[in-house]
């Protein structure tokens, strides 16, 4: 009886020695995660710095991953709810080169770009670019944001109607019918 009181004392201290002596495995992820929810804490008490380098240390843990993606949008919202949109655009733009198939996204840069008045330059810019079929979304929400809606309108359907396949045509075909009861 001794002697199985002495080994079952003996293996459980050689079980919990065991883990003493493991290390933590630090996961960028799970960190960014965690500070991206501490930094939305923040802007919902209005602590706007606090949110903006809790948002930055979330995108400095994982900067190219296509997660960041929220991250820099919030990191946006906060710019722009500080009213400095020029701070806001890199943000979103970042967002939206990380995860281009998210509608949203094309919808804040172009938003962004109307807060600061470069619409018709974007405008330019978008049509001379090389064909990229996502970018049609972009010139349709461009020309929405200018005030021309209906031809914004036709060159997003025309996206849906050639891009049926893609996660964000579910997306344009909800602006439009948004933008299509507005517009009534």
């Amino acid at each position: 009886m001794y002697l199985k009181i002495t080994a079952a004392l003996i293996l459980m201290l050689f079980f919990s020695v065991q883990t003493a002596f493991s290390y933590a495995e630090i996961r960028a992820e799970n960190n960014a995660y965690r500070h991206n929810n501490k930094g939305l804490i923040y802007l919902e008490e209005n602590y706007y710095f606090g949110a903006i380098k809790e948002f930055q240390i979330a995108i400095d843990l994982m900067p190219e991953a296509q997660g960041s993606a929220v991250y820099y949008v919030n990191l946006g919202m906060t710019y722009e709810k500080l009213g400095y949109p020029s701070l806001a655009l890199p943000c979103y733009e970042k967002a939206l080169s990380l995860h281009p198939l998210y509608f949203d996204y094309y919808r804040r840069v172009s938003e962004c770009y109307t807060k600061l008045g470069i619409v018709d330059k974007k405008i330019e810019e978008y049509r001379n670019k090389k064909f990229n079929p996502l970018n049609a979304v972009m010139l349709g929400m461009l020309y929405i944001q200018k005030g021309e809606v209906s031809l914004g309108i036709t060159i997003l359907d025309d996206f849906c109607n050639n891009e049926k396949e893609l996660l964000i045509t579910s997306g344009v075909k909800e602006y439009i019918e948004k933008i299509a009861k507005a517009k009534l």
